[in-house]
């Protein structure tokens, strides 16, 4: 108990996330929120993360904030306006920001193509979340296609833009595909290497990707 009254603020910020993301999976297999799109995969973490945090703060002097769609800006010389972002504060100052980006994709909506290139695009901000200030990042994705779990052909879009199951994505290198139309300009480079651990449970798969820096963690 001792330990935990003294907890680093990083450190309980990675626990609020890791925690909320396993009660939302808990919910969302027994059929307690009724999720088929990203707007309530977002709503309902959101909301159970508030409720995670303020379990963490053990003192009167302490607060947990979340916010959906915080704008940050100069993201590649773009305005990002990421999903959702989670603030500790003490004495009335920020002391561990976490910032969070996720996916939801049915079968049925097909466009694989442009969820990858699309997740890249997010985890590529994450990082630079985490140079502009955030302590802890994440990218989460639920999905019922296995799809993205899996290995793809040589020179497709699903392998250049590879998450399956096992795969680090390459740092430092440009990655694009040209040849898919919709994304054909998208370029990502990823700094820090990340590997892709999807979780299968009944008809869905889960990832809950962390975005650190120079390791895997």
């Amino acid at each position: 108990m001792e330990s935990l009254h003294k907890m680093d603020p990083i450190e309980k910020m990675e626990i609020v996330i890791k925690e909320s993301w396993n009660i939302f999976k808990c919910k969302f297999m027994n059929e307690r929120f009724n999720v088929t799109k990203e707007a309530p995969f977002q709503h309902h973490l959101a909301n159970i993360i508030k409720s995670v945090g303020d379990l963490y703060c053990f003192s009167r002097t302490e607060m947990f904030l979340v916010d959906l769609e915080t704008k940050i800006d100069n993201i590649k010389q773009k305005t990002k306006f990421v999903d959702i972002t989670c603030y500790f504060y003490k004495d009335g100052k920020v002391t561990s920001k976490g910032a969070i980006e996720l996916k939801f994709k049915k079968k049925s909506q097909g466009a694989d193509d442009f969820a990858r290139i699309d997740s890249y695009v997010d985890i590529e901000a994450l990082e630079k979340c985490l140079d502009y200030g955030f302590n802890v990042a994440y990218f989460g994705m639920i999905t019922d296609n296995s799809i993205y779990t899996r290995k793809s052909a040589e020179r497709t879009t699903g392998e250049i833009f590879s998450m399956r199951n096992g795969y680090t994505a390459p740092v430092n290198t440009p990655i694009s595909n040209p040849n898919c139309k919709g994304r054909s300009e998208v370029v990502v480079t990823l700094k820090y290497p990340h590997e892709f651990t999807w979780n299968s449970i009944d008809m869905h798969n889960y990832l809950l990707l962390p975005v650190h820096k120079h390791s895997l963690k």
